[in-house]
């Protein structure tokens, strides 16, 4: 359990940033992404991060989410 938790904690701590820095652009953007994926079926649990749970929705995991985010970043087209 000791590892699972030092995992999230390692991917809250990677995506933060993208984070602070969305909410400080629109602050309310957060709690319409986990709205929209609660009103979808995709409730985030106790130790779930909102991209955590976008990647669920998704159905892809993490690191194939920010590999993602950052083509479209890089103006690359998705695959």
């Amino acid at each position: 359990m000791n590892a699972i938790a030092r995992r999230l904690h390692r991917l809250e701590a990677r995506f933060r940033p993208a984070s602070c820095a969305v909410s400080a652009f629109d602050p309310s953007a957060r709690d319409r992404l986990l709205e929209a994926l609660a009103v979808a079926g995709f409730v985030a649990g106790p130790m779930e991060s909102p991209a955590e749970v976008w990647a669920r929705a998704m159905g892809i995991t993490c690191v194939e989410l920010r590999a993602l985010l950052e083509r479209r970043a890089a103006g690359l087209p998705f695959e």
